[in-house]
C-alpha cells in the first residue's frame, strides 16, 4: 500500500513539473552594425515594458533615449513618430548621437503580466537589424492556479531576459 502510495505521488509530481514550463527567449542576430552601439532611443509605444527595458540597458553601461525623451526629441525635429523607423529619420536621430533604434510590442495576459514580448534593435546608421528578440511568458497547469502564479515572470524578469538576449548582439 505505502508503495502505491509513493508510486503516485511520484507520478504526480512529474505530471505537475511537465505541465510547467518557464518563460522563453530566442534570439534574432541581424547583420554586424559596423558602428558601436553606445545610445539607444526607446520608441514610445513599448510601455511599461519598454520603460522596464531601457533601465536594465543602463545596467549594462548603454546610454538610453528613454520614452518621454525621444517624444520630446520627435517633436523638435518636427518628425511624426509613426515614421521614426523610416530611413530619413533614423538618419536625424544618427545626427542627434543615436546609435540604435529599440521598438518593443508587448501582449499582455489575463493577470496584467506580460504574455509576450517582441523587441526590436535597428541602426540608426543604415536601419539594418541588430537583433530581434521574442519573449514569451512562462505557465503551469490551469491559468490563474498557484502554479501558473508561480511560473509566470513579472515585468521586470522579463526586461532581464529580454536585454540579456539582446546585448549579445550589441557588446
Amino acid at each position: 500500500m505505502k508503495r502505491r502510495i509513493l508510486f503516485l505521488i511520484i507520478i504526480s509530481s512529474s505530471l505537475f513539473l511537465y505541465s510547467c514550463a518557464g518563460s522563453s527567449v530566442s534570439l534574432v542576430g541581424g547583420k554586424n552594425p559596423g558602428h558601436p552601439v553606445n545610445v539607444i532611443a526607446i520608441n514610445p509605444n513599448g510601455g511599461i515594458l519598454g520603460d522596464a527595458i531601457a533601465i536594465e540597458l543602463a545596467r549594462y553601461d548603454i546610454n538610453v533615449v528613454d520614452p518621454a525623451q525621444l517624444t520630446n526629441l520627435v517633436a523638435r525635429l518636427n518628425l511624426n513618430e509613426f515614421e521614426i523607423g523610416t530611413p530619413q529619420n533614423l538618419l536625424k536621430l544618427k545626427d542627434e548621437g543615436i546609435d540604435g533604434y529599440l521598438i518593443v510590442k508587448v501582449a499582455s495576459g489575463y493577470d496584467g503580466l506580460p504574455q509576450s514580448a517582441s523587441v526590436r534593435l535597428n541602426s540608426t546608421y543604415n536601419g539594418q537589424l541588430i537583433a530581434g528578440v521574442s519573449w514569451q511568458n512562462g505557465y503551469g497547469g490551469q491559468a490563474g492556479s498557484m502554479a501558473d502564479r508561480m511560473m509566470r515572470s513579472d515585468v521586470s524578469s522579463a526586461a532581464k531576459e529580454i536585454v540579456a538576449e539582446l546585448v549579445k548582439n550589441i557588446k
